[in-house]
């Protein structure tokens, strides 16, 4: 077996720790496309890393993957609060945040003049956007390697907008998960969608991949580096949806049908054996209001005195039903009914002959037959039934 040698070069030159930070940025990026609302949108390498924009608001988020502790002086830090202050200026009319994501930890400043006592200065920076003197963390950040653009704005500010235009607009995430932990947060959160849109646990990792290729495509190109929750909503349904055309579906549905009709007798049909009992008519009442239509039941009177049968025919809701059920009681013995609706030829045929086998042990004087909906066939034994309502 041969072995390909592992090639050896300048490490000096090797991109191994930028690499994994793009990729960092994006999995934090589909986890924000993710939990994306419906009227926000994603903007990537636009504002930092990536931006959350929705209606007057703006959400810039730096993303590192770090093992180092960081302190108010660490490059990153600097660079993101630095970012704020652009945004800031550059978007007035924005209600702007920034947050800085980072698996470092806090680390406390060895220099004195660069924290408050003995916490580091990260920490009181979070206890200070809720309540205490500034004035401290004011001379902190003066002296510190800010740009100057930075301190003049953080001069130009009281006491409360420094707290509450500031402090409380930049939030520091430290400690985040690492990558392998993030995937795995990813993989449950697109789970739950997955299987909402229809999908299955399996095509989760086909659309992680989708999304990821995505956001990188989205993110590398000079125009559009935008994407909504539609966009999200697409991803999901190729990966959980078998597109299919209207003559594919033609064919898939008879080919159904014919395994359906091939494995079910229609001897055997349900509907069928439920309907198989005849009712006495007088079971359902009369609506409270009847309209007068003499001259509909005296002809069906006429046809039954003189041929025994009546055929009623009529669009649904006219009173055909009502209107046989009134010729039965005006000719007076007993009457029983049957509602063969939405049954097929074979199925009428079982019906009927089941119930007249039945009806001929009982001392019945007429038969009503309800919706007899199929096409009639030779077949059909009504030489037997007096009065049929269709």
């Amino acid at each position: 077996m041969t072995v390909t040698p592992i090639p050896k070069g300048d490490k000096a030159r090797e991109a191994i720790d930028a690499l994994k930070g793009y990729v960092y940025q994006i999995y934090q990026s589909a986890l924000a496309l993710i939990e994306l609302g419906p009227e926000e949108f994603l903007f990537l390498e636009v504002a930092e890393d990536y931006a959350v924009v929705a209606r007057d608001a703006l959400k810039g988020v730096q993303v590192k993957e770090t093992g180092h502790s960081i302190t108010i002086n660490s490059d990153d830090i600097i660079a993101s609060i630095d970012s704020f202050v652009n945004l800031r200026q550059k978007n007035p009319e924005l209600q702007v945040e920034l947050r800085h994501i980072t698996t470092s930890i806090i680390g406390k400043e060895k220099s004195s003049a660069h924290r408050i006592g003995d916490a580091p200065t990260l920490e009181t920076w979070r206890n200070l956007a809720k309540a205490g003197d500034v004035e401290p963390l004011r001379k902190v950040l003066d002296a510190s390697k800010l740009s100057e653009q930075t301190k003049n704005y953080i001069r130009r500010l009281d006491d409360t907008e420094f707290r509450e235009e500031f402090l409380k607009r930049i939030h520091f995430d430290c400690g985040a998960p690492d990558s392998k932990f993030l995937v795995r947060l990813l993989r449950s959160k697109l789970s739950k969608l997955v299987m909402e849109h229809g999908g299955v646990n399996s095509q989760v990792d086909g659309c992680l991949n989708s999304i990821l290729m995505t956001l990188l495509q989205k993110a590398t190109q000079k125009e559009e580096r935008c994407i909504d929750r539609n966009a999200l909503e697409e991803l999901l349904e190729r990966a959980t949806q078998i597109p299919l055309n209207r003559a594919q579906l033609e064919v898939q549905n008879q080919l159904i049908n014919k395994a359906l009709a091939a494995s079910v007798p229609q001897t055997t049909n349900l509907v069928a054996t439920r309907l198989a009992d005849p009712r006495p008519i007088d079971e359902v009442p009369f609506p409270p209001a009847l309209a007068s239509r003499t001259i509909q039941i005296d002809n069906i009177l006429s046809s039954l005195t003189q041929y025994g049968v009546s055929w009623i025919f009529g669009a649904a809701g006219v009173g055909k039903t009502t209107g046989a059920k009134i010729a039965a009681r005006r000719l007076g013995g007993k009457w029983v009914s049957i509602n063969l609706r939405s049954l097929g030829g074979e199925q009428v045929d079982v019906v009927l002959s089941g119930a007249i086998d039945r009806l001929t042990e009982q001392d019945i004087d007429g038969f009503l037959i309800d919706d007899l909906e199929c096409p009639f066939e030779c077949h059909h034994r009504f030489h037997s039934i007096p009065i049929s309502s269709g």
